[in-house]
C-alpha cells in the first residue's frame, strides 16, 4: 500500500511560514494536513529522491533549448533564477534585440513591476486594521499554548499595568504614535516562556515585550543593526515583533503599510525581488543600514493568518526543536545517522500524539503533554544509548590497534 506520510523535502534555509511570498505573489506554499495520516504505514516509494539529471530522454533535443536557457542565465545561480521567476522578474535574452533594446526592455519590465508593487502597497495600507492584527497575534499565541508549546498562563493581555508600557520612553527614543498604540494593545508572553530557548518558535529569536524598557530601547536598533558602526535607528513607523539574537529573524510590522517585513539576520533579505530592486544602486555603507526597507512585504493580516493555519494544520509542529518543525523536511545532510533518526522519530511521535489526543476538535491537552514528555525521555534515552554503544565500539577498535 502506498505511504500516506508527507513526502520528504530537502532542508530549506528560509523556512515557511516565517518567510512568505511577497505582496505581489499571493500564492502560498501548499499546507497539507496529515492529521488523518496512518503514520505506521511506510513505503519506500514515498522517499524523496533528488534528481541527478534534468535532461529529457530525447538526445536529439539536447544542445538546443537547454543551451539557450543556460546562456540566458549564465551569470545567475540556480536559486537566483528560481527567485526571479517566482517574483516575475526572470528575463530571457532575445536574439532579435540589440543590447540597448534589451536594456530598455528590462527597465520597462522593472518599472511595471514597481508600479504593481506600489499599487499593492496602497491596497495593503487601505485594508490594514490594527485591531485585526492584534487579534490574529493573540490568536497565534493562544493556539500555541493550547497545543502545549507554552505552559498555560504564559500570556499577559492588555491593558498592561504591572508593568505598563513606558510611553514616555517609547516616544523619547523615537517610535511613532501608531507604534506606541500597538505596543499597549499587544499581548506578551511571560518572561520564562519567552526566554526559554527550547520554546522559541523562531530559532534564536524571542518575541519582543514592550512592557520592558530594555526591549523598547532595543527595538529601535535590533540585531544586527546595533553592532553596525554609524547605523541609524529603524524607521519610526516600524515595530519589531521579535528581537533576534545572532542567526535569528527580524519580523517587522510596518504600521504605514500594514505589512510584515521578515528576513533572516544571517542572510539578509533576498536581492532579486522588486522590493529590493526598486531602490536601484545603494551606497555600500547604507545598504546594510537600511536593508529592511528592501525586504519582501506581506500584508500583516495575511501573514499571521498563515502562521495560525500552518500550526493548526500541523504543517509546522510545535513542542519540538524549532529547526526541525517541518515534518516533511529531511534532516541536514551533515547530521549523523543517530541524530537524523531521533529527529524523524520525534516528528512522527508528535503527529501521532496529536491525532491520538483528539486534535483539534476533541483536544485533550493534559493527556498530550504527559505523553509527549514521556516520549521525549524515551527517544532521548535510545539516542544516548546508541551514542554510547558507538563510543564503546570505537574504544575497542582502538585497543586492538
Amino acid at each position: 500500500m502506498a505511504s500516506m506520510e508527507p513526502r520528504p523535502s530537502p532542508h530549506k534555509p528560509y523556512p515557511w511560514p516565517w518567510a512568505q511570498r511577497s505582496i505581489l505573489t499571493p500564492e502560498v506554499e501548499e499546507k497539507p494536513s496529515w492529521l488523518n495520516t496512518d503514520l505506521d504505514e511506510k513505503d519506500d516509494s514515498g522517499d524523496y529522491i533528488p534528481s541527478s539529471d534534468d535532461s529529457g530522454s530525447d538526445d536529439g533535443n539536447q544542445g538546443t533549448e537547454s543551451d539557450e536557457d543556460s546562456d540566458s542565465t549564465s551569470q545567475v545561480s540556480d536559486p537566483e533564477v528560481a527567485d526571479l521567476t517566482a517574483h516575475g522578474l526572470a528575463w530571457r535574452r532575445s536574439p532579435f534585440l540589440t543590447e540597448s533594446q534589451q536594456s530598455q526592455e528590462q527597465n520597462e519590465d522593472l518599472a511595471r513591476q514597481i508600479s504593481e508593487l506600489v499599487k499593492a502597497e496602497q491596497d495593503a495600507a487601505a485594508a490594514y486594521n490594527p485591531e485585526e492584527v492584534v487579534s490574529l497575534i493573540t490568536q497565534f499565541y493562544e493556539l500555541l499554548i493550547t497545543m502545549g508549546h507554552w505552559p498555560e498562563g504564559s500570556l499577559r493581555y492588555s491593558p498592561h499595568v504591572d508593568p505598563p508600557v513606558n510611553e514616555a520612553l517609547a516616544a523619547g527614543v523615537g517610535y511613532a504614535p501608531a507604534v506606541i498604540s500597538l505596543m499597549k494593545r499587544l499581548p506578551y508572553l511571560t518572561w520564562k516562556a519567552n526566554r526559554d530557548d527550547s520554546r522559541h518558535i523562531v530559532g534564536r529569536t524571542p518575541w519582543a515585550d514592550y512592557t520592558s524598557n530594555e526591549d523598547i530601547a532595543e527595538g529601535r536598533h535590533p540585531y544586527p543593526y546595533q553592532y553596525i558602526d554609524g547605523c541609524p535607528d529603524l524607521d519610526p513607523w516600524l515595530l519589531p515583533l521579535m528581537l533576534p539574537e545572532r542567526d535569528g529573524w527580524n519580523v517587522l510590522l510596518d504600521t504605514n503599510l500594514g505589512a510584515i517585513r521578515a528576513y533572516s539576520t544571517e542572510r539578509s533579505p533576498p536581492r532579486n525581488t522588486v522590493e529590493w530592486r526598486r531602490h536601484g544602486d545603494v551606497p555600500d555603507a547604507e545598504e546594510a543600514w537600511t536593508e529592511y526597507r528592501r525586504a519582501p512585504l506581506v500584508p500583516a493580516a495575511r501573514y499571521f493568518s498563515e502562521l495560525v493555519d500552518a500550526y493548526r494544520s500541523l504543517s509546522r509542529l510545535p513542542v519540538i526543536t524549532v529547526d526541525h518543525n517541518d515534518p516533511k523536511e529531511e534532516p541536514r545532510p551533515s547530521y549523523p545517522a543517530w541524530l537524523a533518526k531521533q529527529i524523524k522519530e520525534e516528528q512522527e511521535t508528535v503527529l501521532t500524539l496529536y491525532r491520538e489526543c483528539g486534535w483539534p476538535d476533541q483536544w485533550r491537552r493534559a493527556e498530550f503533554v504527559s505523553k509527549w514528555e514521556a516520549a521525549v525521555e524515551e527517544i532521548g534515552a535510545r539516542a544516548r544509548a546508541h551514542q554510547q554503544g558507538r563510543a564503546g565500539k570505537r574504544e575497542k577498535r582502538g585497543r586492538r590497534k
